[in-house]
């Protein structure tokens, strides 16, 4: 199973948690595309990273104004 998460604000940067308690018990990748640091002046400017996960962990997510946020979440195989 493959899940997708985001988030996107107005002009007000935000700052919130990721919950992912709604993840079975397990093991999962994230692959993560997030506001870099020049992207409250350019929207171009953007990080990609991919982190392991766990169910019920939670995340801290930092978006820039008028920025957002997105993770595509799959299990990671034994």
């Amino acid at each position: 199973n493959v899940w997708f998460v985001g988030a996107m604000t107005n002009w007000t940067p935000r700052e919130l948690t990721i919950d992912f308690s709604f993840l079975e018990t397990g093991n999962y990748q994230a692959e993560i595309f997030r506001d870099g640091i020049n992207a409250d002046r350019d929207a171009t400017d953007y990080k990609k990273e991919v982190v392991n996960i766990a169910a019920g962990d939670k995340l801290k997510v930092k978006l820039m104004n008028g920025g957002g946020w997105v993770a595509r979440i799959s299990a990671q195989r034994p």
